[in-house]
């Protein structure tokens, strides 16, 4: 086979191949291996690889490849013979590779070099990770509605079975065996919607929509529960019309979490306000919502957007929730080319921030 060939093959392989000699210089990368490494092939070929390059920031990661027992977590899978299979952990950026080394043989049965194969399996872990704790919130956010629901029939059999019903007790039980249906629906269609954006399965149904319009629909389906929160929702659609191409069951979505919190998590005669108008600087859209209520301690705001994050401080007002819910919204508005950012401080409120592209004419 001729070199290039060969080059073309290795440079096509989705798994990081390299190649170094018995004095750990390197010969050969392929792309992969560069992307795995967060280097460029000026920065590895012809470079001896000793241990004390774990200092170098570059050749981190490169280093920890070459001598896995510097990585800071490894272990060993095949050790006896050859191929040796270990699997290391790598932190900033965190990894989880598995390397395969084998040698290079020439015809005196001489090893001239080693080849060590990388697979990346970060992505793979952190989604058998995620379902794992998928399970645990799930059996943890359901238990309690789920038992509640139960105490609720129960009751509800017994009124029934009596000689005289209380029906106004029986329509008490009803509400409330209604209300904790729609609570366990709203966490299980988080949990399915977050499974969808960690499997790469969350698609996009896209079309021309006036965002002023859109939004307004929003606002007006969500003034019942700003009556029964005893918020304010006032709505600025500005003079200029925004024609954006969106998803418009997901946005509703996303847009719904973001006033839901800002409802739930208000002070009794609170305010949500929400402004739309042109993002400076830019063509895009801006949809801004600000609320006045307990806000985001400082030291909290980093992890927002996490899965399963809850503030401490809204934990106490409101002890069940996903914690999906804004996770959920930043993939849906990056996922349509929006971004979303929060400025807060914690007691003077919260301010969503939406840019979305404009469709241009």
């Amino acid at each position: 086979m001729k070199d290039y060939e060969l080059e073309t093959i290795m440079g096509n392989i989705r798994d990081g191949v390299i190649v170094y000699d018995t004095n750990f210089i390197i010969l050969s990368m392929n792309n992969a291996a560069l992307k795995i490494a967060g280097i460029s092939a000026e920065e590895a070929l012809g470079k001896a690889i000793e241990p004390s390059l774990i200092n170098n920031p570059r050749l981190r990661t490169l280093t920890q490849i070459i001598f896995p027992s510097l990585a800071p977590s490894m272990a060993t899978i095949l050790a006896n013979g050859w191929p040796q299979i270990i699997d290391i952990t790598l932190e900033e950026p965190r990894a989880e590779l598995r390397t395969v080394l084998n040698r290079v043989i020439n015809d005196k049965n001489e090893v001239v070099a080693f080849m060590k194969l990388v697979t990346d399996m970060t992505r793979e872990k952190g989604v058998l990770e995620s379902k794992s704790e998928f399970i645990s919130v799930a059996a943890h956010q359901l238990r309690t509605p789920l038992t509640a629901i139960n105490w609720s029939f129960e009751s509800l059999n017994k009124i029934l079975g009596s000689e005289k019903p209380d029906m106004a007790e029986i329509a008490n039980l009803a509400k409330e065996g209604w209300q904790l249906t729609e609570r366990s629906l709203k966490i299980v269609n988080d949990l399915l919607n977050a499974a969808r954006i960690e499997e790469g399965r969350f698609g996009f149904n896209f079309e021309e929509t006036d965002l002023a319009e859109f939004v307004g629909k929003i606002m007006k389906e969500s003034e019942l529960a700003a009556k029964e929160y005893g918020i304010k929702i006032v709505f600025s659609p500005g003079s200029r019309t925004f024609r954006v191409r969106i998803d418009k069951e997901l946005m509703g979505i996303a847009l719904a979490n973001i006033l839901d919190n800002a409802m739930k998590y208000n002070v009794k005669n609170g305010e949500v306000d929400i402004l739309l108008e042109n993002e400076p600087g830019s063509d895009s859209a801006k949809l801004t919502i600000k609320d006045t209520g307990v806000g985001i301690p400082e030291e909290e705001m980093k992890k927002l957007f996490q899965k399963f994050y809850r503030g401490t401080n809204v934990v106490q007002m409101e002890p069940n929730g996903s914690g999906l819910g804004l996770y959920i919204t930043k993939n849906i508005i990056e996922g349509q080319g929006g971004k979303i950012s929060v400025i807060s401080q914690s007691g003077r409120g919260t301010t969503f921030f939406v840019i979305l592209p404009v469709i241009k004419t």
